[in-house]
């Protein structure tokens, strides 16, 4: 079945920091990455976008993520999670999408 959007990328911010927000998905659209971006404090929230449109990638940050530096990266089809440095993430996103 095709994916209803070609959105390649859902971030999703865990709290109220649009800020973050716009800058993550900035970063990857400069690289051509299709992405969007949902802003809300429950994980779960950010579920349910994510599958109605079958976005293959999810990249979360919340408090710990910050915390850390890292962004919690998701492959959605296989459902294996892994941290990414923040500094990272584009390029890794890159990789990823252009095997």
């Amino acid at each position: 079945m095709p994916r209803a959007n070609k959105t390649e990328v859902l971030v999703g911010i865990l709290g109220d920091d649009h800020t973050l927000a716009s800058e993550l998905v900035s970063e990857l659209w400069n690289v051509g990455i299709k992405a969007e971006f949902m802003v809300h404090k429950r994980p779960m929230k950010h579920r349910p976008c994510q599958r109605i449109y079958r976005i293959p990638w999810m990249a979360l940050v919340g408090e710990r993520e910050l915390n850390k530096g890292v962004v919690n990266l998701k492959d959605v089809e296989a459902n294996k999670e892994m941290e990414i440095p923040r500094d990272q993430i584009v390029e890794e996103l890159r990789r990823r999408l252009n095997p």
